[in-house]
This record gives C-alpha cells, sequence and structure tokens, in this order.
C-alpha cells in the first residue's frame, strides 16, 4: 500500500479551487495500484461513477456505495473515500465525475506501461450523489472500534439480505430490504430500539472497499447526522436515514 492518505479532515484543509487540467501525477506506482484496486471494488457494488477532487496535491477519489434511490427510500448515504499525494499540485481545482469503467481503463494502461502519470477521461458524467455533501468540520471522536467487528456486521447484513429476498425480486422489495438491513442504527443500548448512531451501511462500505484489515481498528466520529470512518486504508461518510 502507498503512503497513509492525506487527512481531509483537518482544519486547514481548503477546497478545491482554479483552473482544472487533463493529467494527475500520482506519487508512485503503488499509489496507482491502490487507486486501481479501490476503483474495481467499488464498480462491484456500485457502478455509479468516481469523483475526483484536487485540493493542492491531494487528490480525493470519492465513491457512492449506498444512497437513496427515490422518494421514500430510507437507505443510508455511504460514502467511500480515498486520498492520495500528487506530484505536483498545478491541477488544484479538478471536481468532476467519471465512469469507473474509464477510469479503470487508465489505471489498468498505467499499470502496464509503468506510468504514474492518470490522464482525465474526456468526459465528466452527472452523479445525482454528489449533491449530498459531508461536513468538513465538527467531528467529535466517539468510539474506536475492532475492524473484525465491522466486518461482522457487513456479513451478516449480506447474509440476511440474500435470505430475505426471492429469486426476482421487484424493486420496491429491494429498496425496502436494503433500508432495513444496511439503515439499521448499531452502537445504542438497544440495536432493536434503533437508539445507536452508526448505520450498518457504514461497516457494509467500509468493509466491501477493503478498508478492513482482521486486526485493525477504525475510529468512528460524529458530526450532526453524519458519521465517520478513518483509518489507514481510507474514509467511508454516512449519513443516517432521513425521517419522513
Amino acid at each position: 500500500m502507498s503512503s497513509s492518505p492525506v487527512d481531509p479532515f483537518r482544519p486547514d484543509s481548503t477546497p478545491p479551487r482554479g483552473p482544472a487540467g487533463p493529467e494527475l501525477r500520482l506519487e508512485d506506482l503503488e499509489a496507482a495500484k491502490d487507486l486501481e484496486r479501490y476503483a474495481a471494488r467499488a464498480k462491484t457494488m456500485a457502478d455509479t461513477g468516481l469523483r475526483l477532487q484536487v485540493a493542492g496535491n491531494v487528490l480525493a477519489s470519492w465513491v457512492s456505495v449506498l444512497h437513496p434511490r427515490g422518494l421514500g427510500d430510507r437507505v443510508p448515504v455511504a460514502l467511500g473515500l480515498r486520498t492520495v499525494r500528487l506530484v505536483e499540485g498545478r491541477h488544484d481545482g479538478v471536481d468532476a465525475v467519471y465512469a469507473l469503467s474509464s477510469v479503470l481503463e487508465r489505471l489498468a494502461r498505467m499499470a502496464a506501461t509503468g506510468s504514474t502519470a492518470f490522464t482525465l477521461p474526456p468526459a465528466p458524467e452527472s452523479a445525482p450523489w454528489t449533491a449530498v455533501t459531508p461536513p468538513r468540520g465538527g467531528w467529535t471522536p466517539v468510539a474506536t472500534v475492532e475492524d473484525g467487528e465491522l466486518q461482522q456486521i457487513a456479513r451478516d447484513g449480506i447474509r440476511e439480505l440474500a435470505d430475505a429476498l426471492p429469486q426476482d425480486p421487484g424493486a420496491s422489495m429491494v429498496a425496502q430490504a436494503r433500508a432495513a438491513v444496511w439503515g439499521r442504527l448499531l452502537g445504542g443500548t438497544s440495536a432493536e430500539a434503533g437508539d445507536g448512531f452508526l448505520p450498518a451501511g457504514a461497516a457494509f462500505a467500509a468493509h466491501g472497499l477493503g478498508f478492513l484489515s482482521p486486526q485493525g481498528t477504525t475510529a468512528v466520529h460524529t458530526s450532526g447526522p453524519w458519521v465517520r470512518l478513518s483509518n489507514a486504508a481510507g474514509y467511508v461518510l454516512c449519513r443516517q436515514p432521513m425521517l419522513l
């Protein structure tokens, strides 16, 4: 793995600004491989694009693992974030969403040629999930959780969904089941009472994106309705299901 991700939630972080550029030079080949693994995992979970943001010499890569698909869908928002350093910061201000297939194609070409220069795809795309923006500050540490516990929550939820859905479920049934499983709040005195603070969907996202390790730990922070999971591999930003 490349060097530890840059923390975009530090108080001195600044939002992207300035003109965009066509090429981003990553710090090393391992950073490119990390980004390729991350994008490939995201594509298998929810093929809804990769948002690339550049601030100074930091590249932030966002994906959406879970988000509501329409009115009445109470699945939580669960965004993945991985950051790497760039060799040059002259492309400060890049902020666009690209198809994961296009990103993976370019990363595979980089691996084959030994290049650290990532060429931005020519056509950005629209992604409604990018309208949901986590706060940059105001985070309060609330817990440190064993990665193994989060992995178990994710695996239990995957099995529960598989058991709950028939062979050919309709979209409405799938949405209801996903909301029930991944919107379940954990970390309180009674999971049945729903008085927790951590949506199970956050564990699902961290597990699926490869952010968890059997012997690792993950820090949990909250800010309003948002929960953040943080460790050396990346971040998951999760917003509790909205009440109707």
